[in-house]
């Protein structure tokens, strides 16, 4: 999809969660400079404009007799041939972590995205692929229009898929496991508590503190595992890179001219593991979680891999890279 009027692609998943309203209490208790500074990279703003129609063009418009039209069944009749089709939602990170891996992957794509309100989610066609009636969930057309749903299962199946050339993931059956790890930890336990946090901040008819408290104090004990593994990745890279004064101990850290660069979680390049986080933590602001004053090295993880051109891609909506 080509931009229009030369504008930066506004970031499609910010975009859907700006539209939740946020008492001044809880703005104040987010940091407003922290996406401004992942900002000087580029990355997308938060955009209320956004035209819903540019991201959703599949299938026919609803036609003028107010007629209801089956978009997924227009869409399993006359499928793409090639390519892999993304089943997912304006405002879910894990259907954007697919298209980011899609992205970083060089996987041609296109996204469809469901209509909640429509209740396209329980369309019988969406739900003879995915019997959990929820994003995301993927068909392979260049392999028999094959389905796979739940986030962590498609980025393993995309990672199999594109096999030794696959840069984001391992031959080697050790490496493999821990980043396996990385991915399961993501996706049952960090994904899952942002989740609920939102929920009962914003979508829960009732005002519950101590279901938010829990939420969120949740939220913090996981970044405080990334925080740990990540900061013991940096204080290795130094004491090996770096002059002795830092295993010494006579010089800080953070005064190392290796303390701003990029460190992953798995081996010495960005997989998997790194990525399954980063449109999770791309939200995490909306609970009040500033990464930046509270996991510095979890900000710089994330700001490394939102500077990257397809993660940029991936999450401005673009329907195929």
């Amino acid at each position: 999809m080509a931009l229009q009027n030369g504008k930066k692609p506004v970031s499609n998943l910010s975009s859907a969660l700006a539209s939740i309203h946020i008492s001044r209490d809880s703005q104040n208790n987010g940091d407003p400079a922290l996406y401004n500074d992942y900002n000087q990279h580029n990355i997308p703003h938060y955009d209320h404009s956004i035209n819903q129609q540019q991201y959703s063009d599949y299938g026919p418009p609803q036609n003028q007799l107010n007629i209801p039209v089956d978009r997924i069944a227009e869409y399993r009749n006359n499928p793409p041939t090639e390519g892999i089709s993304l089943f997912s939602h304006r405002s879910a990170p894990n259907g954007f972590k697919v298209a980011v891996v899609l992205a970083e992957l060089g996987i041609k794509f296109r996204t469809f995205f469901l209509d909640f309100k429509k209740n396209e989610q329980r369309s019988p066609y969406y739900i003879s692929m995915n019997p959990n009636a929820r994003v995301p969930a993927i068909i392979d057309h260049d392999n028999g229009d094959h389905a796979v749903w739940e986030s962590g299962a498609i980025l393993i199946y995309l990672c199999q898929r594109s096999a030794r050339e696959n840069p984001l993931y391992s031959d080697d059956f050790i490496e493999q496991s821990s980043i396996n790890s990385w991915l399961f930890y993501q996706a049952s336990g960090h994904a899952p508590m942002i989740g609920q946090a939102l929920h009962f901040r914003y979508f829960h008819p009732e005002m519950i503190p101590s279901a938010v408290e829990r939420y969120t104090s949740e939220v913090r004990r996981i970044y405080a595992v990334v925080e740990m593994r990540l900061a013991e990745i940096r204080e290795q890279m130094i004491m090996e890179m770096d002059d002795e004064r830092f295993s010494l101990g006579t010089s800080a850290l953070s005064e190392s001219r290796y303390f701003d660069d990029p460190i992953w979680l798995v081996g010495n390049r960005i997989t998997v593991a790194d990525l399954c986080f980063v449109t999770w933590n791309h939200v995490v602001d909306r609970i009040g979680i500033n990464l930046k004053v509270e996991y510095p090295e979890v900000y710089k993880w994330t700001a490394h891999m939102l500077s990257r051109p397809q993660v940029i891609r991936a999450l401005s909506g673009l329907e195929s890279n």
